[in-house]
């Protein structure tokens, strides 16, 4: 796990525990964004989510939004729906977060992996939003498998400027490193957060919206954004691999001597060649890349997650 640092940007995350905030004065302390709490277990709905969701976006806050989790209770498709129904409409701009803590410790360490590997891949289905998982730094050592990996994380270690190493997570995106924070527009303590400043541009900068053309015509979707229009060739759908090594922060080149394209220093095979632009497929992409895929026919859609 890396040390905090200056270049980390300021993140705050609330519930109804805050009560009323002003939001324009949160803004104006320097506050980046805010992490609101939605939902909680099969049922529960934060009493203060619609209200934070819409003040925080208004003031011009960055807003991402959490689940409390209840798996000693509740099946993680009957949760992931609850949340996915809440937020349904409210801009978000980072991933979804699902909160696993306290009871949940009660199914061990395979079955509540498992669990929240459900949930994870539920609300991405039912949302088409990207997710991520928010632990305690014990937590996370002592519960949650390997198999959660390839989900960013939201780590909570307070006092500390570099949280506990676990197993399972070499990184942290956002580390929560303190519960008792003063922040102007609220009254009384806020948690304290840092966000690593890739995590924060990946999931807030904004790229030029591409135009589709009579043979481009399907949309890929990279991480919940429109980066480019593709083709089908063969039953694969392919994209310019320049906007997707753009969209992911990744280098691309030509090796002239193995007659291939690189991306992020691996080696494509699967692509083709058009009108001197170098398109790959995006299902490739993903193997190659660790990413994920899928399909969505009736809007002509492919989404790609990493």
């Amino acid at each position: 796990m890396q040390t905090k640092s200056q270049g980390n940007v300021k993140v705050i995350d609330v519930s109804h525990h805050q009560g009323s905030i002003a939001w324009p004065k949160v803004k104006a302390d320097g506050v980046a964004g805010a992490f609101i709490k939605a939902t909680e277990g099969k049922t529960g709905i934060d009493s203060k989510f619609s209200s934070n969701a819409t003040g925080a976006v208004l003031a011009g806050l960055k807003v991402g939004y959490y689940h409390y989790a209840r798996p000693e209770n509740n099946t993680a498709e009957e949760e992931a729906a609850n949340f996915a129904k809440t937020v349904k409409g409210f801009t978000a701009d980072f991933p979804h977060v699902l909160d696993v803590e306290g009871e949940a410790q009660l199914l061990g360490v395979a079955k509540l992996t498992a669990w929240c590997a459900t949930w994870l891949r539920e609300v991405e289905r039912l949302t088409g939003h990207s997710v991520m998982i928010y632990t305690g730094a014990s937590f996370a050592r002592s519960y949650l498998g390997k198999d959660l990996n390839k989900w960013p994380l939201w780590i909570a270690h307070y006092g500390a400027a570099k949280p506990m190493d676990n197993s399972t997570w070499g990184v942290w995106s956002v580390f929560q490193y303190a519960d008792n924070g003063k922040v102007n527009g609220i009254t009384g303590s806020v948690d304290m957060n840092v966000m690593e400043k890739a995590f924060y541009d990946k999931c807030t900068v904004k790229l030029p919206i591409p135009e589709p053309t009579l043979t481009d015509s399907i949309k890929v979707i990279v991480n919940d954004k429109l980066v480019a229009y593709g083709r089908a060739i063969e039953g694969h759908v392919y994209l310019p691999i320049r906007k997707l090594g753009e969209a992911l922060g990744y280098s691309v080149e030509w090796n002239a001597r193995d007659a291939k394209p690189y991306i992020d220093g691996k080696a494509i095979q699967a692509f083709q060649l058009i009108e001197g632009v170098t398109y790959i497929g995006v299902r490739a992409a993903a193997e190659l890349l660790g990413g994920e895929v899928s399909w969505n026919g009736g809007v002509k859609k492919v989404f790609f997650y990493k």
